[in-house]
């Protein structure tokens, strides 16, 4: 007999796409009305929305130099890396790690899916903000083939590997659906299907399928089909003055109106609640609301954000020792990891040395959330399959060798697969060989289903 399964069986990754979208921070402010994108680079120059603007030194932020030492985002010239944002992308997986192995006391470490959701929306945010103005199809057709080659070939190596692997080892075990899940999340609806048969998943005894967790997958990318155009139909025909104040007006009204579907729905369709994508974009859209935030606002109180990211970091520590799989959740439960995650995106651009933001940067940590998106996609099939085994095994040892075997494999994916492939200077120039990329992996997932449901006499 498996565990008990239940909705918190895998979170997001999203985009894992830090390194290309994170805000900069540089010394300078930007004088200006309200909102603003606050991209501002090493210079002092800033990646606007087609107007310019006025630079100036912001006085304050000279006093607060002198009065406290602090840590900034770290720019560059090439880059807008934030190593704290990696950081917590390796605290949210490990979470989600310790609640799937069944270590006590980790209930709750189904709320990396909910920090992932926030952080993917900040960073797309923030990468769609900087894209130049052109045509709105030429800045879709960029994001999309950005997309594809940054999550669909991992993806399609896990499935494919899965599938075979489960044929191999399970025997009369087998589970014939799972052809059919991989065919979804191969096309990124793994969320819908475990709507529609969601009754497999959550009863006792019955083992989750081995591609649950690419549910969360689904919920971003189906974020991503209409958030870029809204993104970048603000850009091209909203006023300059008025575009990010109108972008974060419609954010806050998808906060609202997710957040109280999400709400509405978890006490009386829990299953559904979980997995729609209706009930999870306000995640993505706060972390959007962060990315919208002057940066100069968080340069004006480091101290302040420093004990703020502190709280916020033991809250989200608190939510995973806390909830369970009892828990009613996501509704307002939800917030309690998503606000937690907004607030360190904010405090992580300015805090003091010492602050989370440091701990957060720690090299190793950097490391684990660099490959968090690899360790995402194989971590599941290694600790489910063997409880699926004709004959389980589910000691403490194994636990941790299936760890370690999920982690070389990520290792190997990040650097062979996913590194090569995202940044491939052919797939780069020519958008045509990235579609034939999707429709390659497409082929490969859906026939490997074919290939081993004609072994397994199973359609």
């Amino acid at each position: 007999m498996g565990p008990r399964a239940d909705p918190r069986s895998s979170f997001n990754r999203v985009d894992w796409e830090l390194r290309e979208s994170d805000q900069r921070a540089g010394p300078h402010h930007v004088a200006t009305h309200g909102w603003r994108d606050g991209f501002d680079s090493s210079n002092g120059s800033l990646a606007t929305w087609g107007y310019s603007r006025r630079v100036v030194r912001d006085p304050r932020e000279e006093e607060s130099s002198l009065k406290a030492e602090t840590i900034e985002a770290p720019r560059s010239e090439k880059s807008s890396f934030r190593p704290d944002i990696q950081g917590l992308r390796a605290i949210a997986v490990v979470l989600v790690i310790l609640v799937h192995a069944s270590v006590p006391g980790f209930e709750g470490g189904y709320i990396g899916v909910d920090v992932f959701f926030v952080i993917s929306g900040f960073v797309i945010t923030g990468l769609l903000l900087r894209q130049p103005e052109r045509g709105i199809g030429r800045n879709l057709a960029h994001f999309y083939v950005r997309r594809i080659r940054r999550i669909v070939p991992a993806a399609t190596l896990t499935l494919v590997t899965t599938v075979v692997a489960a044929y191999a080892l399970l025997g009369a075990n087998f589970a014939p659906q799972l052809l059919g899940d991989v065919r979804w999340a191969a096309l990124f609806g793994a969320n819908f299907r475990l709507i529609n048969t969601g009754s497999n998943y959550f009863i006792p005894g019955v083992a989750p399928s081995l591609v649950t967790h690419f549910w969360s997958l689904a919920v971003e990318e189906q974020f991503y089909l209409v958030y870029p155009l809204i993104v970048f139909s603000l850009i091209r025909l909203a006023p300059a003055t008025h575009r990010i104040r109108m972008l974060a007006g419609f954010l806050i009204l998808a906060i609202a109106l997710s957040s109280w579907w999400s709400y509405h729905l978890t006490p009386v369709n829990p299953v559904a609640a979980y997995y729609s994508p209706f009930t999870r974009f306000w995640q993505l859209a706060l972390g959007g609301l962060v990315a919208l935030a002057p940066v100069a606002w968080a340069r004006r109180s480091p101290l302040i954000n420093s004990i703020g990211a502190g709280i916020a970091l033991l809250a989200i520590g608190l939510a995973a020792l806390r909830l369970n799989a009892y828990s009613t959740y996501p509704g307002l439960l939800a917030w309690w990891p998503s606000a937690a995650s907004a607030v360190l995106l904010f405090t992580g651009q300015a805090s003091l040395r010492g602050a989370p933001a440091s701990w957060l940067s720690w090299r190793p940590l950097r490391y684990v959330g660099d490959i968090s998106y690899s360790l995402y996609l194989w971590h599941f099939a290694w600790l489910m399959l063997p409880l699926q085994l004709v004959h389980p095994i589910s000691s403490p040892g194994a636990r941790i060798a299936e760890v370690a075997g999920a982690t070389v494999c990520a290792i190997l994916s990040y650097h062979f697969v996913e590194n090569p492939v995202r940044h491939s200077n052919l797939l780069a120039r020519d958008a045509w060989a990235t579609g034939l990329l999707l429709a390659i992996c497409l082929v490969l997932s859906w026939d490997s289903t074919f290939v081993i449901g004609r072994l397994a006499h199973v359609s």
